[in-house]
């Protein structure tokens, strides 16, 4: 199945999601203390824990630059969208996208079980619906919600698997590397040693190859010790090795409660009739349904 741009941008990740420009020192910037990484993987993971259950529900407004290409096309192609996110730790979000005069023209969001993405204008007219249990790597997907949890923090979820994990320290950061059963790379996670806040994911595809760059940074206290990255950047290598890319700026950023009645209302998947296309992910590939 070929996916057109504008859905391979705004799905990526799985899933989901969530991811920095702040991530390394760039030229001109003075570079990063250099402060004592953790002496274990069990202890990195831990730390990542601890800042996953402080996360707090908070509403957001900003702005989602995406530049990609279309198959078959050269020329890329810019949009500036608006956006709000809603996000209700650990696995609750939804990110709707304003085009033209249609406010939810995109619409990104996840609970526990699963994750979706509604394109509504006619051009697109698409739907993709999949079960966290069918996700097996990110490829083929651009900005899922995974991508989304992991930008804020949630990069474990429970207790981890030690054993899939590895850890060295390099420069400023510890780098937690995590392989599936088959030891096959899945992720590789820059974490700066001095704040332990995630600087930079790499996921990887089935064949080993890194599919897409996220990079986090300008973090913002929300509540307590949780800090919020207000700008997130990531970048996919398609098959015809274009690069695409999705950068998220937060402008302003509120913790809420969110009352039941809102909670199923946002962040359960939106009835898919009216689309002229519906996707379901099945066994990791995406299948047409209609």
């Amino acid at each position: 199945m070929r996916i057109s741009g504008i859905a391979r941008l705004c799905l990526l990740l799985a899933a989901a999601a969530g991811v920095f420009i702040a991530g390394c020192a760039a030229p001109g910037r003075p570079r990063l203390p250099i402060c004592p990484g953790k002496a274990s993987v069990e202890d990195a993971l831990a730390a990542l824990v601890a800042h996953a259950q402080q996360a707090a529900p908070f509403k957001a407004n900003g702005q989602i630059l995406l530049t990609y290409h279309e198959p078959d096309s050269r020329k890329e192609k810019r949009h500036n969208i608006p956006m709000q996110l809603w996000f209700n730790p650990p696995r609750e979000v939804y990110i709707q996208g304003t085009i033209a005069v249609d406010p939810k023209a995109v619409i990104i969001g996840s609970n526990r079980e699963s994750f979706w993405l509604a394109l509504r204008p006619k051009e697109m007219s698409t739907f993709y619906i999949g079960d966290w249990s069918e996700v097996r790597s990110v490829e083929g997907l651009m900005m899922s919600p995974r991508v989304v949890l992991e930008a804020f923090g949630i990069i474990v979820d429970g207790e981890p698997n030690v054993g899939g994990w590895s850890l060295k320290n390099e420069g400023p950061y510890d780098i937690l590397t995590k392989r599936n059963e088959a030891g096959r790379l899945v992720e590789r996670v820059y974490v700066y040693a001095c704040d332990y806040l995630v600087r930079k994911i790499e996921f990887f595809d089935q064949n080993q190859k890194v599919a897409a760059v996220a990079q986090l940074g300008d973090y913002k206290p929300l509540t307590g010790s949780f800090q919020v990255p207000t700008r997130v950047l990531v970048t996919t290598t398609g098959p015809a090795k274009r690069t695409d890319s999705i950068d998220i700026t937060l402008t302003s950023t509120k913790g809420m409660e969110f009352k039941e009645q809102v909670r199923k209302l946002i962040f359960n998947p939106p009835k898919s009739d009216g689309f002229e296309r519906m996707y379901a992910l099945v066994d990791g590939k995406w299948v047409r349904q209609r």
